[in-house]
Order: C-alpha cells, then structure tokens, then sequence
C-alpha cells in the first residue's frame, strides 16, 4: 500500500473511532440534561455505527462489500452466528455467575426472582433532576417499588389513588400518604414525592391535579419520560420485557457494533498492521484483532466508567476471529 493512502486510511479510522467516541460518550452525558433523548440514545448511536462507515466507504468510491458489510447468505451469516452464541454464552454465563458470588459475595436467589415485569416503560428514574411544572413521574427504581413525583403549579395540591392486586407499603414520603391493603392514597401540595414497595402484579394510578383529573400527557413514565395514554393509568406484569431486551440487544447493539468494530474497523486494520496467520482453520490477523478488542473495551468504558466494562476485550477476541 502507498504511503499517501495508508496516511489517509490511518486519519480516516482516527476520526471515524473518535467520532463514535463523541457520539457515545456525549449522548450519554447529555441524557442527564435533556429528558427525551434517553429514548431514542441507542437508535441514534446504532445509526452512527451502521451508517458512518458506509457513508464513508461510498463517498470514498469502495464497495462496503470488500470488507465484509453485506446481506448475502443470511442463512449461512444467522447459522454462524449461532454457532458463536453457543461458543460463548456457557462460559460466559459462568464466569458471570463466578465474578457476582465469588468476587462481589453475592448470592444467587432464584427462588426469588421475578421474569414476570412491569412494563418496560415504567423502568427506571428519568436522568433529568426534576419534573417540569405540571407534569407528575411514575417510574420503577427496583422491581418491587415504584415512586410518584410531582412538581405542579403553585397552589395546586395533588391527590392520587394507587389501586394494586396484592398489599403496598409506603417507603418514602409517607407524611403525604397512607397505604390500606391494595390500596394507597396521596395527598400533597404543589411539589413532592412518594415511593411503594409492593409484589402485585398489577396497578391502577389515577392522579388529580388542582381538582382535575391529570390530563394523560402530563403523567410521564419511566426514564425516557414517554407521556401515558391514559389517566387511570393502568400497568401488569409480563413477559413482554424479555423480547423487548432480546430484540434491542440484537438490533441497537450486536448488529451495529458488529458491523463497525469487525466489519469496518478491524477490515480496515488488516490492510496496515500485522499479517495473516492460520488459527484454527481461519486466517487471522492477529495484530488488527488485538487492536480491534483494545479499542472495543475502550469504547465500553468510555460511557460507563468500571473496570468490568473492559471484559468485553476478550469476547471481542473470538468475534475478530
């Protein structure tokens, strides 16, 4: 390769790797500021990973087919896949289960464990540090407790009426609350918070704002702040979350990273560092791949600041082969 175009190429990953980096690691810093775009962050980063090198490589006049970025055979593509699942999923499962009860002293309980859950809607406390006013959260912080807030107008009061299929419990705030059986009552002023433990599988909340019935655009769920349909807003456990994870795993994360970290980066990479060797029937370069998972882990951290987040390097390994 002449020098002009591997300086080219070597510029050409710095700024592609580092603009994922930017795209990453300042969605994920400004979630915390702007409310909304923790809903659509993966949709916005698996965008940058799937197309930015395609854009790239076009502009550039070089098919993405050269490097391994293609739809053909997706029989033989799904049933290699498979075959790396299998490869990887026991060991991992394993060396998960020893690093939580060995290294961390947890315990496994799966006596204890629900795979029925509440909507993925309700799941986890919105980034942003208050509601804006008028709106009230509902948001689950752990499978078993939900929380109410509110920030309304001043000298409006709030009233709601949370209605469950088994005993709730207040845990926070209950100087604006009082819980009987199934059933938990607020009364509040302009501005609070309330939070329930309970193990029912269903609930009902209906919200009053200023003697009105909370309009449904005001009540917002969950961290990505997504407006309820309707007020009483009504949630049940369910399986639904399962294929929600398998789907946003595969699609938002495996695939995109796939295609940039082994398609684009660690193609590109064969092309200036390194040569071929046989490993275990395959042709491998194995300075590309070892750069290639250096930066994979460097990426991980880089948006969630612990130690385990570079584990992904050695995964990383076998997916480069």
């Amino acid at each position: 390769m002449a020098e002009p175009t591997r300086r080219r190429r070597v510029v050409e990953i710095a700024l592609l790797y580092g603009a994922t980096l930017v795209v990453t690691v300042g969605l994920t810093l400004a979630q915390g500021a702007v409310g909304w775009l923790r809903a659509y962050l993966l949709v916005i980063v698996a965008a940058t990973f799937l197309y930015l090198p395609i854009e790239v490589l076009h502009r550039r006049g070089e098919d993405p087919e050269d490097l391994g970025i293609h739809r053909r055979r997706p029989v033989s593509a799904l049933k290699a896949a498979l075959w790396l699942m299998l490869l990887t999923f026991p060991p991992y499962l394993l060396g998960f289960h020893g690093w939580q009860t060995q290294w961390l002293g947890r315990e496994a309980a799966p006596a204890e464990a629900r795979l029925d859950r509440w909507p993925v809607a309700l799941q986890e406390a919105p980034r942003v540090a208050r509601p804006a006013e008028g709106d009230v959260w509902l948001y689950t912080e752990t499978d078993a407790q939900h929380r109410l807030r509110w920030r309304l107008p001043a000298g409006q009061r709030l009233e709601a009426e949370v209605v469950a299929d088994g005993p709730l419990r207040v845990v926070a705030g209950g100087h604006q609350a009082r819980a009987d059986g199934g059933t938990l009552t607020v009364r509040g002023g302009s501005a609070g918070m309330v939070a329930w433990r309970t193990e029912a599988s269903a609930l009902t909340v209906d919200v009053q704002a200023g003697g009105d019935r909370l309009p449904a655009d005001r009540l917002r769920l969950g961290t990505a702040l997504t407006a309820a349909d309707t007020v009483p807003y009504r949630a049940q456990r369910g399986w639904w979350w399962l294929l929600n994870l398998v789907l946003v795993q595969f699609l938002l994360v495996a695939v995109p990273e796939e295609v940039f970290y082994r398609g684009y980066l660690q193609s590109r990479l064969d092309g200036l560092i390194g040569r071929d060797r046989r490993i275990l029937g395959a042709d491998v370069n194995v300075a590309s791949v070892l750069l290639t998972s250096a930066l994979f882990a460097v990426g991980h951290i880089a948006t969630i600041p612990h130690p385990s987040r570079l584990a992904v390097f050695f995964p990383s390994l076998l997916f480069g082969w």
